[in-house]
């Protein structure tokens, strides 16, 4: 019996849409993927702009205005590596500042 393995190719994002609570990703083989955007306080923090700025390189998602990914493999697979404090710490500490930035009049 052959091992199973991880299909590239119709594993690949072709779009990303929002709801209230989860980053939709519509795959190449016609899945979606529905992800609670808890899993990624970055977008989540994020603006509508930001979240619309994003750029598909097969099996990961690139937003560069918030330097944050995800990697298709890991959540189809359901692969996570949990956080540590500091991460997590610093992810407030730059959810705050952008908070703080996007608040101050220009």
């Amino acid at each position: 019996m052959k091992e199973p393995v991880i299909h590239n190719t119709r594993n690949e994002a072709q779009r990303v849409r929002f709801t209230k609570e989860h980053v939709m990703i519509d795959l190449a083989d016609g899945r979606i993927l529905g992800v609670p955007l808890d899993f990624f306080p970055l977008l989540k923090a994020a603006t509508i702009e930001e979240r619309e700025n994003y750029q598909l390189h097969g099996l990961t998602i690139y937003w560069e205005d918030i330097d944050d990914g995800m990697d298709i493999t890991a959540l189809v697979s359901g692969l996570y590596i949990e956080p540590s404090a500091n991460y997590l710490e610093s992810l407030k500490e730059i959810i705050a500042e952008r908070k703080a930035k996007a608040a101050t009049p220009t």
